[in-house]
């Protein structure tokens, strides 16, 4: 069995608004809708678990009756283990998505869950077009080489038993349920994913994607 979590129980502190930004609408619709859509219509996955905030969790379980809906953590690492436990124990492989990520599509799905056929963890990444430098105060202490580094996205995929093993075991303070895994020692693999599966954090963000959605209908 494969299942999925959709994460959305963030407070979404950056996007200044009364209420969560996946609960905003984009361009009529919630902004979670449209990644619950993409995962809904994917024949490769055959349940799908959304984590919210506690008091949503009723309207959001009217709203999605095909779907499981639980309720969140204080954090995101005990949001998505929570989404985990809600996973039937029948359940091989397992991926984790961030409901503000609304433009994911079936591509990037598809390619994780191949690539866990050979990999017991995946992530998905970007190349970054920009050099990264690392700081400490204001002054410049490294350099990556730009061709090595990547941007991580959602969703990333699991073994179902290997990730749950990881958040019983490591303890880490993270927002990175891919490092839980490497922390144990097992290597993660990585697919492609797409410069549109960009995180809406801010209302620039919420904005260029409306633009971007309208153009693709």
């Amino acid at each position: 069995m494969n299942c999925a979590i959709i994460l959305a129980s963030g407070n979404s502190t950056r996007f200044n608004s009364e209420i969560p930004k996946q609960f905003n609408k984009l361009n009529g619709r919630m902004l979670m809708d449209y990644p619950i859509q993409t995962f809904s219509e994917c024949n490769k996955i055959d349940r799908l678990i959304i984590v919210v905030p506690e008091k949503f969790c009723i309207e959001i379980q009217e709203a999605y009756l095909d779907h499981s809906v639980v309720s969140g953590g204080s954090s995101r690492r005990e949001s998505t283990f929570n989404g985990l436990l809600a996973c039937p124990t029948e359940t091989e492989k397992v991926l984790i998505h961030d409901a503000a990520r609304a433009m994911v599509d079936d591509s990037i799905i598809t390619r994780c869950f191949e690539a866990l056929d050979y990999a017991q963890a995946v992530s998905t990444v970007v190349p970054t077009k920009d050099t990264v430098v690392e700081l400490k105060g204001n002054i410049i202490v490294n350099m990556p080489i730009r061709n090595n580094i990547f941007l991580e996205q959602t969703p990333q995929g699991f073994h179902y038993q290997t990730i749950l093993k990881a958040h019983n075991t490591i303890q880490v303070d993270t927002t990175d349920d891919i490092r839980l895994v490497n922390e144990m020692g097992i290597k993660c693999a990585t697919v492609e994913g797409n410069e549109n599966n960009f995180k809406i954090t801010t209302r620039l963000d919420q904005q260029m994607a409306e633009i971007l959605l309208k153009e693709t209908k």
